[in-house]
């Protein structure tokens, strides 16, 4: 049997299930856990896993997905570099159609801006390699998993002709002031596996610490995301709080120490613009001021853009951090939808409501 196939698998899903349901009848009242990883919404409702939890467990999706928390700033910012500098911008493909103030990195390039899509920031460098006589800005997004590529480039790229706009996030401290909002009510967090299995375990520790507040780490599976319900669950029947790794295949209890080193490097940390939320301290990985020349808010004279990151009816700001659902929304799988995203959370396939779109989930009324 294949190591993931052992974590599909319909008996240990079936055990655990059990578990989950004793526990859960222990406890009167709702309980709540918040994920915070994109890819972890996308398992849970692909697997149809909601559906086979008690009733009295809600699992809520968190700020998880990169380019559903990208501000419209961001974006208006790299299209501004395009439009007043003859600039051409590298991106992932999700980005294309995440909304703006105005209009989408696809709108542009069909109205001739050159914007390219990519896979990595590796082609952005070779494109700007083999068109020296051309400016590019890679417009980098992502959270732990994806800076530390981006970083790798920063410290040791040094193309006249290339430049990084960083909107990285950084995902602990957002976790802490999703503890700190009065208007949100969950229990434990399920933390997200491709992020820690760069920073590691540890980084959450100040949660349980600090707030005693259940978390633990799952990977993406059936049997990896129903393994840390159970954990969390299990901390909260007990009334006890500890960062439980339950992803030690992947995720080790210092991180990856080389990654981290080079992170540290070449990011600051910042405050950071997130879709609908507003300014969050300290939430944002800024390019070191050593690494100046390839960083893009620096090499362009960007002026204060008035933004707008939502739309009118749309309400990503209330779905990215689980205070809502995406059938909550007024324009859900009518006005917005995959094929036409209003809302940056309908972009992604990580997106909360492109996901439920997608699988047409039904939520159980409050």
């Amino acid at each position: 049997m294949e190591i993931e196939d052992q974590y599909r698998d319909t008996i240990a899903v079936n055990t655990l299930l059990g578990k989950i349901n004793n526990l859960a009848s222990s406890k009167k009242g709702m309980i709540r856990i918040q994920h915070i990883c994109g890819t972890h919404e996308y398992a849970i409702v692909k697997n149809g896993l909601r559906s086979l939890l008690p009733k009295n467990i809600e699992i809520q999706a968190g700020v998880g997905c990169p380019v559903c928390v990208c501000s419209a700033q961001d974006i208006d910012e790299v299209l501004w570099i395009a439009d007043n500098h003859n600039v051409t911008i590298t991106t992932f493909g999700d980005m294309m159609r995440v909304p703006s103030s105005t209009e989408s990195l696809y709108q542009t390039q069909g109205r001739g801006v050159n914007i390219q899509i990519v896979y990595g920031i590796s082609d952005a460098i070779k494109l700007a390699e083999k068109n020296p006589e051309t400016e590019f800005v890679f417009f980098s997004v992502g959270f732990e998993t994806t800076s530390c590529v981006t970083a790798a480039e920063v410290v040791r790229t040094n193309l006249p002709n290339f430049s990084i706009y960083s909107s990285h996030k950084v995902v602990p401290p957002a976790m802490e002031l999703l503890l700190q909002r009065d208007d949100l009510e969950f229990d434990g967090f399920l933390a997200p596996g491709h992020v820690s299995t760069i920073i590691g375990a540890k980084p959450y520790e100040f949660i349980p610490e600090k707030y005693n507040f259940p978390v633990s780490i799952a990977g993406f599976e059936p049997v990896d995301i129903l393994l840390g319900i159970y954990s969390v669950l299990e901390q909260i029947i007990d009334g006890t709080a500890r960062v439980d790794n339950m992803y030690k295949r992947y995720v080790k209890y210092e991180g990856n120490s080389a990654a981290l080193r080079i992170v540290k490097d070449a990011f600051v940390l910042s405050d950071a613009r997130w879709r609908g939320l507003g300014v969050w301290p300290e939430t944002g990985h800024e390019i070191n001021d050593k690494y100046a020349h390839i960083d893009a808010k620096k090499k362009f004279d960007i002026p204060n853009l008035p933004a707008e990151d939502l739309r009118d009816g749309c309400i990503c700001d209330e779905i990215l951090i689980g205070k809502s659902k995406p059938q909550k929304c007024k324009l859900f799988n009518k006005s917005c939808r995959p094929d036409y995203p209003i809302g940056a959370c309908m972009v992604s396939h990580e997106g909360t409501c492109n996901v439920a779109a997608t699988y047409e989930e039904i939520i159980w009324e409050d």
